[in-house]
């Protein structure tokens, strides 16, 4: 006697036997899409890493937001703020929209060379070493007059 699941022409055993593909089919699908999930994982821990950013913190688009002197510091518009691109090649590009006037930073648009010691906190640029300090999404350029230990310029420049 055959044991009816309550569809018509269709048995117990059938029915079982069509249950457990549909089972073993959704386990496998399930198991196919658990691998790729814990790949895509894996690949994307190790390539989130920071380590060129803890290597190399200047590398990055920079906005020039205050020009500062001895007592004075001025606030420079959003709108008229130079662009600084640092590249890990040891390029900046250089957008100019507020003319500093000073020689030994980059004065006009163009492609400059520069090198960055992280350790030592020093920047070369336009053949001028300068401390550089960078904390919290800001870059601290202060030059130095050469007879005299007190700063006679600094750059505030923010991360974009």
């Amino acid at each position: 006697m055959l044991l009816y699941d309550g569809l018509v022409g269709t048995s117990y055993s059938q029915t079982m036997n069509s249950f457990k593909m549909k089972t073993y089919k959704d386990m496998k699908k399930n198991n196919v899409l658990w691998v790729c999930a814990l790949l895509m994982l894996a690949f994307g821990m190790s390539s989130c890493s920071s380590d060129d950013d803890d290597d190399n913190p200047i590398v990055g688009t920079w906005e020039l937001k205050t020009l500062g002197f001895p007592g004075v510091d001025i606030e420079i518009p959003s709108d008229q703020r130079d662009v600084y691109e640092f590249c890990a090649n040891g390029k900046v590009k250089v957008i100019k929209k507020f003319r500093t006037g000073f020689d030994d930073f980059p004065g006009e648009d163009g492609e400059y060379d520069y090198s960055y010691d992280k350790k030592k906190q020093i920047i070369q640029l336009c053949g001028v070493a300068r401390e550089c300090v960078i904390s919290n999404g800001e870059m601290w350029i202060e030059g130095y007059h050469e007879a005299d230990s007190e700063p006679v310029q600094r750059f505030i420049f923010i991360k974009k």
